[in-house]
């Protein structure tokens, strides 16, 4: 009975846990605004285009892309208020 019921719980655990560790992030852009954020869902295409080739496991390395995306002249600036 014990068993059953830590098998149980385990196959709970591992079900609930298992999105949060399968993260993922986008560098996503408006094509109109040409501005750019960070999306936990894949760009569909249309609205929002993926820039970049790949999603990021971590937000900071989805950070570093868009930054990096800014620098080369893909994604618009903040402006400076």
């Amino acid at each position: 009975m014990q068993r059953r019921v830590f098998v149980v719980s385990l196959a709970i655990l591992v079900t609930t846990s298992a999105p949060v560790l399968a993260a993922e992030f986008w560098v996503s852009q408006t094509p109109e605004t040409k501005r750019c954020k960070i999306v936990t869902a894949m760009p569909d295409g249309k609205t929002e285009v993926m820039i970049g080739a790949t999603s990021y496991p971590t937000k900071d390395q989805a950070k570093a892309a868009k930054t990096a995306a800014q620098d080369a002249g893909q994604c618009a600036k903040k402006k400076a208020e």
